[in-house]
Formats: structure tokens, sequence, C-alpha cells
């Protein structure tokens, strides 16, 4: 059982490395573009109701 819980939490460890020391393909320009859409909506919002700034 000891055994089995040590190579667990190396495995779990091993993995951890893994996913910290690699870049997640992609997933910084869907947050750009995700953010960019909603500056746009906003800024689109103050355009059309002027008097609310």
């Amino acid at each position: 059982m000891v055994t089995f819980l040590a190579s667990l939490a190396f495995i779990v460890a091993v993995a951890a490395l893994i996913a910290h020391s690699t870049d997640r393909a992609g997933s910084v320009d869907v947050i750009d573009r995700d953010a960019e859409r909603v500056r746009c909506e906003l800024a689109a919002m103050l355009v059309r109701n002027p008097h609310h700034r």
C-alpha cells in the first residue's frame, strides 16, 4: 500500500512538473480575443449611451 501511494505521488509530481513547464498551445490567443471582444462591446455601449459616463 505504501509503495502504491509513493508511486502514485511520483506520477502526479511528474505530471505536474510537465504541465507546469510546457506552454498551453493557443490558450493565450483565446484569452486575448475574448478580452478584445469585451473591450469592443464596452466601447460600443459607451458610444450608444454617452450620457452614462
